[in-house]
């Protein structure tokens, strides 16, 4: 009921085969064969205990059963108040915090520059005695990384957005006399304009545009379609690999947004905004919704990236 009466009713299809897999691989061995009102805290203490080596997965595991529970409490199929999840403590999740250094981002700025310029040189997986077969011209040694790709990463960085926000960006989405992107206010949800500094307006400027296309970041070979997830991620792969920041995800482009905006003196407030993370419900009531604000602090770290990739500081 869980499955056909909500998840499949309310979540996105891509979150509902994942708890469905959840289901599968950790819940359904463990408490399957059980009769609903026999579940105890006890038989998901010992579920829970039995992930302890995957703190993250655990509670991730923890929060889904506990929302099938409330629901068979509203159902009436337990009484209320008798989740079995309840008091269940959960693992401390070491959560990750990588952002740019001022080094690392001027190495990735002439990362970006050679790859739009020249192209970027192979990786080499080869065993030492099977180099002898690759080109002797070292120079030769390179390829293209695809245009878009790029232009994605760059938006990424200056805006601080999301993979997919970014990557299926329409044109109908850019208002450059506002100075905005539509983007999701938070996650989810649908777009609504946001400030964002000018360094993003030089950066869209440039991206040629495909006839027929309504994507900002059109695919070359197929323009009626916007880039994928994968292509962006292997492009990533090699310009961190060649800007020797191999330990630093796309996601992190976020957070070093996030972490020069509270560098810069900025309040919680304004850099939730900024982000548009979910929990704004109690920061909505004291901060100013007027643009002005998140554009100066947009231009700010927009100023500071940009500074960065040049190698000034």
């Amino acid at each position: 009921m869980y499955l056909s009466e909500h998840v499949e009713v309310h979540n996105k299809p891509k979150s509902a085969v994942e708890i469905r897999r959840i289901l599968e691989r950790c819940v359904r061995k463990p408490l399957g064969k059980a009769k609903l009102a026999s579940v105890t805290r006890q038989d998901i203490s010992k579920l829970h205990r039995s992930m302890r080596r995957t703190p993250r997965q655990a509670n991730h595991v923890l929060a889904i059963i506990s929302k099938a529970f409330n629901l068979a409490e509203i159902w009436g199929l337990r009484p209320e108040h008798s989740n079995p999840v309840r008091l269940v403590k959960r693992y401390k999740e070491n959560e990750r915090d990588r952002f740019l250094s001022g080094d690392e981002l001027q190495r990735l700025g002439k990362t970006l520059e050679l790859a739009e310029k020249e192209g970027l040189p192979w990786i080499i997986k080869a065993s030492p005695e099977n180099r002898k077969h690759l080109r002797h011209d070292i120079e030769k040694r390179r390829t293209p990384v695809n245009p878009m790709a790029l232009y994605c990463l760059k938006l990424l960085l200056y805006t601080g957005a999301r993979l997919m926000e970014i990557a299926s960006l329409e044109w109908k989405h850019v208002d450059f006399e506002e100075g905005a992107i539509a983007l999701p206010s938070k996650k989810g949800d649908g777009r609504k304009p946001h400030p964002v500094s000018g360094n993003v307006l030089d950066i869209l400027s440039d991206i040629p545009r495909l006839d027929g296309s309504p994507y900002v970041l059109a695919r070359i070979n197929d323009p009626t379609r916007h880039i994928t997830k994968e292509l962006v991620e292997n492009a990533w792969q090699r310009v961190r690999h060649h800007a020797d920041i191999p330990d630093v995800r796309i996601h992190d482009l976020r957070h070093t947004v996030g972490t020069f905006a509270a560098q810069s003196g900025s309040n919680a407030f304004l850099i939730s905004h900024l982000l548009r993370h979910r929990n704004v419900t109690i920061t909505n009531r004291y901060v100013n919704h007027d643009a002005h604000p998140i554009r100066v602090l947009s231009e700010t770290v927009g100023e500071r990236i940009e500074a960065g990739l040049k190698g000034g500081g």
